[in-house]
């Protein structure tokens, strides 16, 4: 059994277009490698995923979806770290994004997810 801290439930993710206009219109951006984050404090206790990933970032659907759930998994994992945050992350297309770097990259991006959301001071984490 998954203990509750590592569950990602359906409130742990952004599913409404409303939201992610939201996070796109007023948020703060975070990079690392091939990952760009776009991060928005929600003033909630959960921290909310969202992807937006295209074909030209990541070709055929078997590679999107592939890199989809290993930031849906690291997120997971994190999600402690980013509670009060909404993160919509996008690939960065004309990078060679390999499963390998995703991984590499995917602690940096959420260490600069959270020094953005600090840095622009809605967000105590």
């Amino acid at each position: 059994m998954i203990p509750n801290r590592l569950e990602f439930p359906r409130e742990a993710r952004l599913l409404k277009a409303a939201d992610f206009r939201a996070v796109f219109r007023a948020s703060t951006r975070a990079q690392a490698g091939p990952l760009r984050a776009r991060v928005r404090p929600n003033g909630g206790k959960r921290g909310r995923l969202g992807l937006a990933m295209s074909r030209k970032a990541c070709g055929n659907a078997v590679w999107r979806n592939r890199r989809r759930r290993q930031v849906r998994e690291s997120f997971r994992v994190n999600q402690h770290r980013l509670a009060g945050l909404d993160v919509v992350v996008s690939l960065y297309p004309g990078n060679a994004a390999g499963k390998l770097i995703i991984r590499r990259h995917l602690p940096r991006l959420w260490s600069e997810v959270a020094r953005a959301a600090k840095a622009e001071g809605k967000w105590r984490g």
